[in-house]
């Protein structure tokens, strides 16, 4: 099953508008009912609409598989991190990591990002205006500090592929993310926790 047409599909037959209250709504619905055994992460990667990319861009949205060099003394981690790319650097890559934040944590910071789209229309060409020191500047955006995360593109494993605009919000619900060490449950307490110490 490909879970971008699936949900895609459901929610036009139910006339519900993307990034909408409906939506955000109808997902934590359907968070219920999604089984991390439901969804082949290296089978979704090769799925339209995502595209494979050898040049990520700042602002957009990615999932990759990921080994960290540092894994023996993180407490936890993520192998499949799904990212809003931030910045590049020389050998490495800044993004939001969104798997990090529990659903509803989830769902305040991408929906409090979404004002700065580049557009309205969700295409190709759309990206996320937001940087480091903006999103440090924003009182309602602190949960991005625990997704907060550098890659190292050498430890990056295959492809880098591109989740397109129009599909965010699907992807931000899916539950792809594979945490070794604890399992997500245990990370999401734990960034609470965090979180409400900010």
């Amino acid at each position: 099953m490909n879970p971008f047409n699936f949900y895609g599909e459901q929610m036009s037959e139910e006339s519900i508008s993307p990034r909408s209250a409906a939506s955000r709504n109808w997902f934590l619905d359907k968070v219920k009912s999604m089984g991390e055994s439901s969804i082949d992460r290296a089978n979704l990667l090769k799925q339209e609409p995502l595209v494979a990319t050898g040049n990520p861009l700042s602002g957009k949205m990615y999932m990759f598989w990921y080994n960290p060099k540092m894994k023996k003394k993180l407490p936890y981690y993520d192998t499949f991190p799904l990212i809003i790319l931030l910045d590049i650097g020389a050998g490495n890559m800044t993004g939001l990591n969104l798997h990090y934040l529990p659903i509803d944590l989830r769902q305040r910071l991408f929906y409090g990002m979404l004002g700065r789209a580049s557009n309205s229309s969700f295409n190709s060409r759309t990206y996320m205006k937001i940087t480091y020191d903006y999103l440090k500047a924003n009182s309602n955006l602190k949960a991005f500090r625990p997704c907060y995360k550098k890659y190292l593109t050498n430890q990056i494993k295959g492809r880098i592929v591109n989740v397109p605009a129009q599909e965010w919000e699907t992807a931000i619900y899916l539950p792809t993310s594979s945490f070794k060490k604890k399992p997500a449950g245990y990370v999401h307490r734990e960034i609470k926790k965090m979180i409400r110490n900010f």
